[in-house]
């Protein structure tokens, strides 16, 4: 954990590394949820296709972090992928000279298709904000024990910091992601294919974890060089964008279809890599689907 001096926005407003300190006793909460469990023949149901479920667990590990986020801060706008938007029991904004509203961004379990099949890869993920600020994050990655975390100092990983590396070169370089994804390969196949093979051709390898937030993680320890996806919710990316900057990774943000410019970490589309160098493939084929939204509008 994230121990450095933190500055502190105000008397009431908690500082980073105090917002960290809560953000991983409830990460750590429902991590020790989801280890007991018998994960064998779970039960799985579908939101909006196949390709997007959840389980019973997904909304029980929520529900264990929400409980723990209000205990600790109940001043404290959260933000679930289960549960929606829940504003703070104490509202903090709306008066004149009113403090800017702490967020918590929670994704309580990250990978669920993983996850329900008995796979590893998935993760607790929550990010926090002031205003619109992104200043801490963890990821906890239970059955992997592997718990990455930042405030307003070195990133970490089980409390051992993370240095920065150069992100590689494109012919060796490892990609982590799903690019172009399911629903921009339907929406625009012609692109999706282009996309894919110029991606597949220009860098080392590729490869698809089913975690958004691990894959951050994995580029910020810089175990890959980069990942990228074009359409995600703030609830998958929150930590792990201020993971990968505390570490030294770069980030670039695009608005997708809607057009409009908000902070990073509620753009729907992103390419991070490991270093400040950037995977110019990457950039340009974004760049180009950018291009392709905005001719909707």
């Amino acid at each position: 954990m994230n121990t450095t001096a933190s500055r502190t926005p105000s008397d009431s407003v908690p500082s980073p590394s105090h917002l960290l300190d809560i953000a991983t006793a409830a990460a750590f909460a429902a991590a020790e949820y989801i280890r007991g469990l018998d994960r064998d023949g779970l039960a799985r149901e579908y939101k909006t296709s196949s390709h997007d479920i959840v389980t019973e667990h997904d909304r029980a590990s929520e529900e264990i972090i929400v409980s723990e986020l209000r205990r600790l801060l109940p001043t404290a706008r959260i933000v679930g992928e289960e549960g929606g938007e829940r504003p703070a029991e104490q509202p903090a904004a709306g008066a004149e000279g009113a403090e800017p509203v702490v967020s918590f961004y929670v994704d309580p379990i990250d990978g669920t298709s993983n996850f329900a099949a008995g796979l590893p890869l998935f993760c607790i993920s929550i990010g926090v904000t002031i205003g619109d600020e992104l200043v801490a994050g963890v990821i906890d990655a239970p059955v992997l024990g592997q718990v990455f975390a930042a405030a307003d100092g070195d990133a970490t990983l089980n409390g051992r910091v993370l240095r920065p590396r150069a992100t590689r070169p494109a012919p060796d370089a490892l990609v982590l992601a799903g690019f172009p994804g399911q629903r921009v390969g339907a929406r625009f196949p012609d692109y999706a294919a282009r996309a894919l093979r110029s991606l597949e051709d220009e860098v080392s390898a590729v490869r698809h974890l089913g975690s958004a937030a691990l894959e951050l993680a994995y580029v910020a320890a810089g175990w890959a060089d980069a990942t990228a996806l074009t359409a995600i919710n703030s609830w998958d990316v929150a930590a792990g964008f201020h993971i990968l900057r505390r570490a030294g990774g770069s980030l670039r943000t695009w608005p997708g279809e809607g057009g409009v410019v908000r902070p990073d970490h509620l753009q729907p589309a992103y390419v991070a890599c490991t270093g400040q160098e950037r995977l110019t493939v990457l950039d340009t084929v974004q760049e180009e689907l950018q291009e392709l939204r905005d001719a909707l509008r």
